[in-house]
């Protein structure tokens, strides 16, 4: 596979590079409404581009792929040689320095839900995991009234920079957070548990602080950081599930388990329900939503429609 279609691949696989869910600033963008911004100018961004067929097929292939020839993929992808890779590298260091949090990516969307006085039952905050399950069965949110708002690439402190406005200012009756596997990637930089754990902990109580339930999410299970196959991601994960569902405890929200489900023994990612070692093909998600509605309905019951 050549890089150049290799390239929007790795956007979904932990790696610190724009998705092709996000925003792309080119001439051929078609772009948003106009917002005035506090320093008298007007922030327009470009309307998100949907990931092409190409790329979806090979997300939600059945077969599994080989993780070596991913790593090698990556690897020259990453490359100082390589003029795809640099491409990417340099529109991310543009997206960074202007848009860090990539607050761009659901702002005429979440205007227009605002404008159409729904209020969405629960919003979906996450990376690559809960955008791609968005694209692998949108069904799923429209009929439960459920929004998603997952980007690609992201970490969880920049989740963080854009939980009041894709979060809080919608008005969910809870929100469902799912965030790490770019943590462990090093998507923006090297970060502790702790302040892994902390930046999770500020999610839920801002939710908390503005009487939003709280559905708090195990990472699913990591087979492979790709760019760095020498680091054994198999025993951070659960670590990680373990430090969450001792903070969902402490915080007295649900907690839904996703990777035991899912894995394979040694616990990497069962390759029945993802292809690539990180991402859910659509029978994963078949297997996440039946969980995801179970604590839903928990969290909710009694909670006004």
């Amino acid at each position: 596979m050549p890089l150049k279609t290799i390239a929007p691949a790795f956007a979904l696989l932990a790696l610190a590079v724009p998705a092709q869910g996000q925003p792309q600033a080119d001439s051929a963008s078609a772009m948003g409404r106009e917002f005035p911004a506090v320093n008298g100018t007007t922030i327009q961004c470009p309307l998100p581009v949907g990931r092409d067929a190409e790329t979806l097929a090979a997300q939600f292939e059945t077969r599994p792929r080989d993780l070596d020839v991913l790593s090698e993929q990556a690897a020259a992808f990453f490359n100082s040689d390589s003029e795809v890779g640099a491409a990417f590298r340099a529109r991310q260091a543009e997206q960074f320095a202007t848009d860090w949090p990539l607050r761009c990516r659901y702002r005429d969307a979440n205007a227009d839900l605002l404008e159409s006085g729904v209020r969405p039952r629960v919003v979906f905050m996450g990376d690559s995991i809960t955008e791609g399950w968005v694209e692998a069965n949108p069904g799923f949110f429209a009929q439960n009234g459920f929004v998603g708002r997952g980007i690609s690439g992201q970490s969880s402190p920049q989740m963080l920079a854009r939980f009041w406005q894709d979060v809080v200012a919608l008005d969910p009756q809870a929100v469902h957070i799912m965030a790490g596997t770019n943590d462990i990637g090093g998507a923006t930089g090297p970060i502790t548990a702790r302040e892994y754990i902390g930046t999770i902990a500020s999610m839920i109580d801002i939710a908390q602080a503005n009487e939003i339930k709280v559905i708090l999410a195990a990472l699913p299970p990591m087979s492979r950081l790709l760019p760095r196959p020498e680091f054994d991601t198999r025993p951070v994960v659960p670590q990680l599930n373990a430090m969450l569902a001792h903070l969902a405890r402490d915080k007295g929200v649900v907690f839904v388990d996703y990777f035991t489900p899912l894995r394979a023994p040694d616990n990497s990612f069962d390759p029945a329900n993802a292809n690539d070692g990180v991402h859910p093909t659509r029978a994963g998600y078949a297997v996440m939503e039946g969980l995801a509605e179970d604590a839903i309905r928990r969290v909710l019951d009694g909670a006004a429609d």
